[in-house]
């Protein structure tokens, strides 16, 4: 019982060492509900302007599949920019000023009749 009242205490020592890597409070899931295939999803800060973006898709996101989508220390602020491109789809499409640190997943959606797009945050 001494040993092992000494284990546990080490172990706690150990783990208590280690820095806590707290989850962004920006990450995202993000849910394709547009009803197009996602080509490419960028975030770019408003202070940005509109021609800075990085694509944050591997792969072409399909209608109703999400991804994960995580930010870096050295991006700053809560707000951001969306940019999707659709994979047959010959427009851009952006969602402004978004607070991303409100929310975990965010759901994208387009009404291709009105041109208007909206989200659903969870």
């Amino acid at each position: 019982m001494k040993y092992f009242l000494a284990a546990l205490i080490a172990l706690g020592l150990s783990v208590a060492a280690v820095p806590s890597q707290a989850a962004d409070s920006r990450n995202v899931s993000v849910v394709n509900e547009t009803g197009y295939a996602i080509k490419f999803l960028g975030f770019n800060s408003p202070d940005d302007g509109l021609d800075e973006w990085d694509n944050e898709l591997d792969k072409v996101l399909q209608n109703q599949a999400s991804t994960y989508v995580e930010f870096d220390d050295d991006d700053e602020g809560c707000v951001w920019n969306i940019r999707v491109d659709w994979q047959n789809y010959n427009e851009a499409v952006l969602w402004k000023n978004v607070n991303l640190c409100k929310f975990n997943v965010l759901r994208l959606r387009y009404d291709p009749g009105t041109k208007t797009t909206s989200f659903v945050a969870e």
